[in-house]
């Protein structure tokens, strides 16, 4: 009986329909971008800029709502993973004063419609938005993992700053996740101008490191690293990082206090390097 029972589980998660049984349903791409909140400028006017990276665990913990909003007063650019668009958060990102929040929904719960996947705040309001989904799809749920990418106006210059916020492909081989960095890389190659790459990359594998620090590298990009690096690990591999092209780092930080996630919040300061 329990091998009956196992094999039934596993035909049903391999069909179409695995998704409605789960109770979790994949967006059409016209349905995957979702818009919040009224950010007033619409460029950057200053050289320095401060950037929050945060897998916000869903909201689940109830310190989150409150130590995020702390945040706010203190950075440009919000680079956010595990949304989900509970009625807490949906006000967060629709009435914080001068705040525009792009979000890409990798799947919505059945049962209430909300959404997760990952969100790009910005005191800025972008000029172009695109997602990209994994090619992959997780076990189980059969859903994919989202990269946002953003673009804003930068004052004085013909290029504008590219932010690419990443949710990486979990419980899967080392290739599956090289393909949705890949496909991440190959727009920010395309990009002429600054670019931040960012997010919780899942890269709990020697071999997984090693392709995102290749991939990074081939696209002209930075690693920041932090004197106080309690980052999250598994298995004892860092999972969140920050990327950048022509940025100079002029400081960085793990959010030690911050406790509202399983993740540690991490910042940088950047100073835009005008071509």
């Amino acid at each position: 009986m329990k091998f009956n029972i196992l094999v039934i589980i596993a035909l049903l998660c391999t069909t179409p329909n695995a998704n409605a049984w789960l109770g979790v349903q994949v967006p059409e791409d016209e349905n995957v971008l979702k818009s919040f909140g009224s950010a007033k400028s619409t460029i950057i006017e200053k050289e320095t800029i401060n950037l929050f990276v945060w897998n916000m665990y869903k909201g689940n913990k109830e310190s989150w709502k409150y130590q995020f909003k702390s945040q706010v007063p203190y950075y440009d650019f919000f680079l956010l993973q595990e949304m989900l668009t509970t009625p807490e958060v949906l006000d967060i990102f629709s009435n914080t004063e001068n705040l525009d929040f792009t979000t890409a929904t990798s799947f919505l719960y059945t049962k209430n419609n909300q959404r997760t996947g990952v969100a790009t705040g910005s005191k800025y309001h972008p000029n172009w938005k695109k997602f990209l989904r994994s090619k992959k799809r997780e076990p189980v749920l059969l859903t994919p993992k989202m990269t946002l990418f953003t673009k804003y106006s930068i004052s004085g210059s013909d290029n504008e700053l590219l932010v690419v916020n990443i949710h990486a492909i979990n419980f899967v081989s080392s290739t599956a996740l090289q393909s949705q960095l890949l496909d991440a890389s190959e727009i920010i190659k395309s990009h002429q101008g600054p670019v931040i790459f960012a997010g919780d990359f899942n890269t709990w594998t020697p071999e997984k490191q090693k392709f995102l620090r290749e991939i990074t590298e081939d696209s002209g990009m930075t690693e920041v690293t932090f004197k106080n690096d309690t980052r999250i690990k598994m298995f004892g591999f860092i999972l969140d990082f920050i990327f950048v092209r022509d940025l100079e780092i002029l400081d960085s930080n793990v959010h030690e206090d911050l406790n509202g996630s399983d993740h540690n919040a991490i910042s940088a300061k950047l100073k835009i390097l005008k071509q």
